[in-house]
């Protein structure tokens, strides 16, 4: 613990002694003139896929909220991130009581800055749920806050927890739905296509879940857009769940999801096991396009308009020297090294295709059910949802 640290902490502990424990009511005295409503969160989920003008507040600090929140949530930290470790702090090493009475200083102050979020979203015109890491102090007392401000809040019981509770039991069940895998060798526009045709036909786009671009360069076409990594397991099965709810109103027309072909890893991420059974039958739809076309594709994916991702290509090609030495030949690896290093993302992005990524391409040995050029982004989404809508029709 630096010098800082230790004085900020010296300093918070001097201020806390300061409180008379005596006159401090406690949360539940506290709140007691509320009259809490609450919300279990299989009716949550029900609202948030078929339902109209709600508000959904999570009460957690920044980083929690980064790390996982409900679908269409809104980050509302009733504590930050550093204000939730000084009232542990204190909750752990010297009374409950006095965490209570810090908390809520911590929180009173930002009365203005909930009055004007909640005019920002219309909070007026809508239900108004909070949830926090388990429905507990602080879901409650934003749910007071909000009360103060003139609306009705519900509180999600159980908080996050039940949510996460509610994913693992969906993933360890079979998956109801059918699945119709993109196939194509990199490059070829299949997340592209994935995200033209969203709007129509109900989607599971694992990639976006995983923040990663499913290959040993995959996380760089994130990391230079400004995107957070994905902190864990959990927070990938919990995004993939989230995009099954936001769709829940398409699947009343369509009996499937569009998906990408990938192996059973993501990234750093496993794809849950009843969706990857679903994929290894899952009928597919060949996605192929011009060569010039995927060259231009990747250059724009993985290295940015300005160049963002040349420094961090160039990290994952030497820091994997060994691998792509063996699987290239050391010839072929120290040319494609030297485009890199000038600079020349053409001939670099050409080579890697030609002498890497088509020669490691599996196909798993299904006969399509269409294939689809992909030159033309709009043309191919507008080609597939005519083909997947006609398909439905005959199931």
């Amino acid at each position: 613990m630096d010098d800082s640290v230790i004085k900020e902490t010296k300093a918070l502990f001097e201020y806390i002694r300061s409180f008379d424990l005596n006159s401090i009511p406690d949360l539940n005295t506290m709140l007691s003139d509320y009259n809490f409503s609450y919300i279990p969160i299989e009716d949550l989920l029900c609202k948030i896929s078929f339902g109209k003008n709600i508000l959904i507040l999570d009460a957690r600090s920044e980083n929690e909220y980064l790390e996982t929140h409900l679908p269409e949530a809104v980050n509302f930290p009733v504590l930050n991130d550093k204000e939730r470790h000084n009232t542990g702090l204190i909750y752990s090493k010297y009374s409950p009581l006095a965490a209570v009475k810090l908390a809520a200083e911590y929180a009173d102050p930002k009365m203005p800055g909930l009055k004007k979020k909640l005019a920002e979203l219309k909070a007026g015109l809508k239900e108004i749920f909070v949830y926090c890491w388990r429905g507990g102090g602080r879901s409650k007392y934003l749910a007071k806050m909000i009360f103060d401000c003139g609306f009705k809040p519900v509180i999600l019981t159980g908080g996050i927890k039940s949510y996460r509770k509610k994913v693992m039991e969906f993933f360890a069940k079979d998956f109801d739905y059918n699945l119709i895998e993109l196939n194509g060798l990199t490059g070829t526009g299949k997340t592209e296509i994935l995200r033209e045709v969203s709007s129509k036909i109900p989607v599971l786009d694992l990639e976006k879940s995983a923040r990663h671009f499913s290959s040993l360069f995959g996380f760089i076409p994130y990391k230079i857009r400004g995107y957070e990594t994905v902190k864990n397991q959990s927070a990938f099965e919990n995004d993939i769940f989230a995009q099954i709810v936001l769709q829940m109103p398409m699947l009343k027309e369509y009996n499937f999801f569009l998906v990408e072909s990938e192996s059973k890893k993501v990234g750093d991420f496993f794809i849950p096991q009843n969706i990857y059974l679903k994929m290894l039958e899952a009928k597919s739809i060949n996605i192929y396009r011009n060569i010039e076309v995927r060259i231009e594709h990747i250059i724009n994916d993985y290295f940015g308009t300005e160049n963002q991702g040349l420094v961090e290509m160039e990290k994952i090609f030497t820091e994997k020297e060994r691998l792509f030495r063996k699987e290239l030949s050391n010839k072929s690896y120290e040319t494609l090294l030297n485009f890199l290093q000038n600079g020349d993302k053409y001939r670099f992005t050409k080579g890697m295709i030609e002498e890497y990524y088509d020669k490691k391409y599996r196909d798993k040995g299904k006969t399509p059910l269409t294939s689809i050029c992909s030159d033309d982004v709009r043309k191919a989404g507008k080609e597939l949802i005519s083909f997947l809508s006609y398909i439905n029709k005959q199931d």
